[in-house]
């Protein structure tokens, strides 16, 4: 499953996620992680965003629906082979708010039932 634990620079935890699904895991979970730090989406839509995912075997490009189609022709015109995918992976996920703030828990909605649990604090 590839559990994963995002630190502040300070050393101070930040996230955990992470997600069954082969060889789609590392995929998975590096691009909840982006999207949470370097896009800036909030945790929900950070685990809820399109996927995609490229391996040598099969050589092609597999995207989940929500994928712009310009970014599907450009990737195309790149010579990519791509390919409709349902679902990739269930990333799981957690961030910590703060001290005295708690936690917030988002269960990936592509796994039916999946739940989670966050804890936040009243200020």
């Amino acid at each position: 499953m590839t559990p994963t634990l995002v630190l502040t620079p300070e050393g101070e935890p930040f996230m955990a996620t992470g997600t069954p699904g082969g060889s789609r895991i590392i995929t998975t979970t590096l691009q909840v992680i982006l999207n949470r730090i370097d896009q800036g989406l909030n945790l929900a839509g950070s685990v809820s965003a399109p996927r995609i995912h490229s391996q040598l075997w099969p050589d092609q490009l597999s995207y989940e629906q929500g994928i712009s189609e310009d970014s599907l022709a450009r990737l195309q015109q790149m010579g990519h082979q791509v390919v409709p995918f349902n679902a990739m992976g269930s990333a799981n996920s957690v961030e910590y708010l703060g001290k005295g703030k708690g936690t917030l828990g988002v269960a990936d909605p592509r796994r039916p039932g999946a739940l989670a649990i966050g804890e936040a604090k009243a200020q």
